[in-house]
């Protein structure tokens, strides 16, 4: 069994500490996971060419995406973590989202379990729905077992680190996961 956290903040910090604490009770479970840190990447632009759409060919476009499409289909469970940015996700993530099209038709991600991780400064009762509902759609698009979110509130770097509450919650979502896997 493998567990794939993907982060999409373009900075070490509180989104990436959320992730951790996930992983973290996935590995207690005995399951592997692995961290793919999207600023790590070079993925470029959907150019909206649909080559990949419905055909079963990969996208045309030589970057990073391919590897990252072949872990995503080889893991039994996906984590999106993301902050928020003026109330949405980041660009990598957006971007990372909008790369996604060789996998929706045949849909290769479907009964997937998937989570979601999201942090930012705002008060969360003003854009957490909004931003868990982004994240609906696209893994109810993928076909994807949605088992829960852990949206946060952290103003500075790191800040996170230091709420039990949400550690508590990231690590119950992690177990969560686990049971869904059958561990």
């Amino acid at each position: 069994m493998k567990v794939l956290g993907i982060c999409g903040s373009p900075r070490k910090g509180n989104t990436e500490q959320m992730l951790k604490w996930v992983l973290d009770s996935c590995v207690k479970g005995n399951v592997r996971t692995e961290t793919i840190l999207l600023r790590e990447l070079n993925i470029g632009h959907c150019t909206g060419c649909e080559v990949c759409y419905g055909t079963g060919r990969p996208c045309t476009i030589n970057d990073d995406m391919e590897g990252l499409i072949g872990k995503m289909i080889e893991s039994d469970a996906i984590i999106i973590a993301t902050p928020n940015y003026f109330t949405n996700v980041s660009g990598l993530m957006k971007q990372f989202f909008d790369r996604n099209n060789p996998l929706c038709d045949p849909p290769l991600l479907k009964g997937k379990i998937s989570a979601f991780l999201c942090v930012g400064a705002q008060p969360v009762d003003k854009w957490g729905d909004f931003l868990e509902k982004i994240y609906l759609n696209y893994s109810k698009g993928m076909g994807m077992v949605n088992v829960g979110s852990v949206i946060a509130k952290a103003e500075d770097p790191g800040e996170i680190a230091n709420n039990e509450e949400v550690q508590l919650s990231c690590t119950n979502l992690g177990n969560l996961i686990l049971d869904r896997l059958g561990h």
